[in-house]
């Protein structure tokens, strides 16, 4: 089975009125378009296997965030674009999943949380290892089922 993982993301911490056209441009290429362009590239391979297509997204329902409506949107589309697909590619035995991690350990997000003035503690947050492995897992699914969606939490402490 041929997969395709989409893990990109940028996540620019800037209220609307800051945020300029070429902010916007560059947030949803990388987040969404590149999606739509990898998963263009790579559909005759997927199709002819069956295959699996993962979006990792943000985490479970986030939405209105002040200060990152760009990501937020990005987010936003990228969820419609994989409802999209999975409904055009289920005649195709396509299968189509949305990864909704909450907070993952990741220099990106202790960037993100410095912007916010919020702390940033790895140890409260899922290790990227073990996001990958939940990946795989969905991966693995048998023949006849498989995620759609899958949010995934740290432990509580």
């Amino acid at each position: 089975m041929q997969a395709l993982v989409h893990c990109a993301g940028i996540s620019p911490v800037e209220a609307v009125a800051e945020a300029g056209p070429e902010s916007w441009r560059r947030v949803l290429a990388v987040n969404v378009a590149s999606a739509a362009e990898l998963v263009r590239l790579t559909l005759p391979a997927l199709r002819r296997s069956r295959g699996h297509v993962i979006f990792v997204n943000a985490s479970p329902g986030l939405t209105g965030v002040p200060r990152w409506s760009a990501f937020v949107a990005s987010k936003a589309a990228l969820r419609e674009l994989a409802e999209s697909l999975r409904e055009e590619e289920a005649a195709h035995g396509v299968r189509v999943t949305t990864i909704y991690p909450a907070a993952t350990a990741t220099d990106l997000l202790g960037e993100v949380r410095r912007a916010f003035g919020r702390p940033y503690d790895p140890e409260a947050c899922i290790r990227p290892e073990t996001l990958a492995q939940m990946i795989v897992w969905v991966l693995s699914a048998p023949a006849d089922s498989y995620a759609c969606e899958l949010s995934v939490l740290p432990s509580p402490r």
